[in-house]
């Protein structure tokens, strides 16, 4: 199911193509991340706020797959998950279930999940994100799930303010109690697209655990015009493969959250 809602005045989204840098010598946007949903929309007023449920029938993509649709204006790549034992796809029962893995994607299960728009967006927000079952939504670590979005790279429990990630020391274990309502993004740049990593290649050796599957409830998008349409299938699994588990040598800039 599709919704949309306006927030007024209108202003220009910058039009402009993110890519997954390869080095810490790339120039970086300036990203922003948000807790309150109503701040996250303030920031972007004047922009179309579209909202992807995932209310689609059970499936389940393949390793290594890009293009697969996951609702009118978003498609997901797959880098990795050969031997993944959970499925990456819709649910059947209005989630989207993913899994992150820091594993090797040529020899072992390592999994990573790029998301793409069908048009530039200015902003995007994460809605319940939760452990992977209906029945026992608490119990995710969050310290596992990491998030790139225009070469910045967020650990989410460092988003929540329960960790700090920069401080050097080993990331603890940090498990929710209940479905995150809301973790959104901005970006001076408009992005193209959205990936979800493993904490481990967010803060180095800092991060214990290994895999994480989760649930998200939706997806909702800001930009300045209604999306219309699915990207082509133009995959980023070579970019995302070679900026989380290839060459490279890539800082991690500090953080601010609203």
């Amino acid at each position: 199911m599709l919704k949309q809602t306006f927030v007024y005045p209108l202003v220009a989204l910058t039009a402009a193509i993110a890519s997954i840098p390869l080095s810490a010598s790339d120039v970086r946007a300036a990203v922003m991340t948000f807790t309150d949903q109503a701040a996250w929309e303030m920031a972007l007023s004047g922009n179309l706020f579209e909202t992807e449920s995932f209310d689609g029938d059970l499936s389940s993509f393949s390793a290594n797959s890009s293009g697969n649709g996951v609702g009118r204006f978003l498609t997901v790549d797959l880098a990795g998950g050969i031997g993944d034992p959970g499925p990456t796809g819709f649910t059947g029962t209005g989630f989207f279930e993913g899994e992150v893995d820091s594993s090797s994607v040529s020899t072992g299960d390592g999994l990573a999940l790029s998301f793409n728009t069908a048009n530039p967006i200015s902003g995007f927000g994460i809605l319940g994100l939760q452990n992977d079952s209906e029945q026992n939504p608490s119990g995710l670590d969050l310290q596992d799930i990491g998030i790139e979005v225009n070469g910045e790279r967020f650990i989410v429990s460092d988003i929540l303010g329960l960790t700090n990630s920069r401080d050097g020391n080993e990331v603890p274990t940090t498990e929710n109690m209940a479905p995150i309502p809301f973790i959104g993004f901005t970006s001076d740049v408009a992005i193209t697209s959205f990936s979800f990593l493993h904490g481990d290649f967010v803060a180095p050796g800092g991060v214990n655990g290994t895999a994480q599957e989760f649930y998200i409830d939706g997806l909702v998008v800001a930009s300045a015009s209604a999306s219309t349409s699915v990207p082509e299938s133009t995959s980023v699994l070579g970019l995302l493969a070679m900026g989380i588990f290839g060459i490279g040598v890539w800082s991690q800039k500090e953080s601010h959250t609203v």
